[in-house]
């Protein structure tokens, strides 16, 4: 983590402080994301970071919203303007998740995801969330003429995604890789 503390009298805002936090999330993990981590790395106090974040959550769930942004601008460029079969944003998709990027985004995820699953609040309602958000995003790029379609559709894209990026955490990148060939997508 580099941060650079500016001038006396700088006022830092919500932006800076959002993205001081996710760097500390990406170098150490969201376990170890505190308000005196951000405010040390930016050279001010928690007081400064309380006020724009009032709780943990909202400041991981500024992080998670910040990485989500960033990946589905990512996808965005990936899939163009036109709706896709599943298999075809799948093959789309693949290559920017399987990426640096794409880690340092589901690292994050699937930390979220372990919490979730623990019952560890309050983990399990922002991940609910942030999935069907990732949802209703996915389902707007996908074919047919209903949103129910459209969006079970969106379920079985993100099925195999996180299905293949568990497995490249997991097992490596070269059994993702094999998996997602097998699969037809690389």
């Amino acid at each position: 983590m580099v941060a650079t503390v500016k001038a006396v009298g700088y006022r830092h805002s919500a932006e800076d402080i959002l993205d001081e936090a996710v760097e500390v999330a990406v170098a150490t993990g969201l376990a170890e994301l505190t308000f005196a981590k951000v405010a040390a790395g930016l050279g001010i106090s928690d007081r400064m970071v309380v006020y724009y974040f009032p709780t943990k959550l909202d400041l991981v769930a500024g992080v998670a919203t910040r990485l989500g942004v960033e990946l589905q601008q990512l996808l965005a460029k990936a899939f163009g303007d036109d709706r896709r079969t599943p298999d075809e944003l799948l093959a789309l998709a693949w290559p920017v998740l399987a990426s640096r990027r794409g880690d340092r985004v589901f690292s994050l995820f699937f930390e979220m995801i372990g919490f979730a699953s623990a019952g560890q609040e309050p983990y399990p309602h922002l991940v609910r969330s942030l999935m069907e958000a990732w949802r209703d995003w996915l389902a707007e790029r996908v074919v047919g003429d209903r949103i129910d379609v459209r969006r079970r559709r969106a379920l079985s894209v993100m099925a195999r995604i996180d299905g293949l990026l568990l497995m490249r955490r997991t097992m490596g990148n070269e059994a993702a890789n094999q998996a997602a060939r097998d699969m037809g997508i690389a």
